[in-house]
């Protein structure tokens, strides 16, 4: 009884001294200071907009952004069963990424982004299609963050 009182005492104490140090994340879109103006997609466009319509324009913001995207999305089959039916994927979608200063032209940030998942067959082929549909969106909402978190890191430096 009083270990678990003391649990829930320090639990309140903590965030009660969370609260009152000021804490606050640096890198959150308040203090963002770039907005992307344009993409320039190429290869598998539809993903590629996905991936753009992930950031926000910000206004008034210090340093304005043009963007080059090119992107692939492999699927590939990583396990089949003795008789060959097909019992796991394998999805990877490699994202090849430059951000140029639209006022100066110089290059702010040129990295390769890869994320790979593997995911079971389903029984019915819609189903897999909609699983993969929705395990390539999770995978550009992770590149999306890495992203926004590198590029607010380059600004935090400078």
């Amino acid at each position: 009884m009083s270990l678990k009182f003391f649990k829930i005492l320090f639990f309140f104490s903590f965030l009660f001294l969370l609260q009152n140090c000021g804490y606050q994340p640096l890198l959150t879109e308040k203090n963002q200071k770039f907005t992307i103006n344009s993409f320039d997609i190429s290869g598998d466009k539809k993903l590629g907009q996905m991936l753009a319509n992930r950031f926000m324009k910000i206004e008034n913001a210090p340093n304005v952004l043009m963007c080059e995207i090119e992107l692939e999305k492999k699927r590939n089959e990583s396990n089949r069963s003795r008789s060959g039916k097909v019992l796991e994927y394998e999805l990877e979608v490699v994202l090849d990424f430059k951000a140029v200063s639209a006022s100066s032209g110089n290059q702010i940030l040129k990295k390769r982004y890869s994320k790979k998942i593997s995911y079971k067959a389903s029984t019915l082929y819609s189903d897999t299609l909609g699983r993969e549909k929705k395990i390539a969106d999770d995978l550009i909402k992770s590149i999306a963050n890495e992203i926004i978190t590198d590029l607010n890191i380059v600004y935090k430096l400078k």
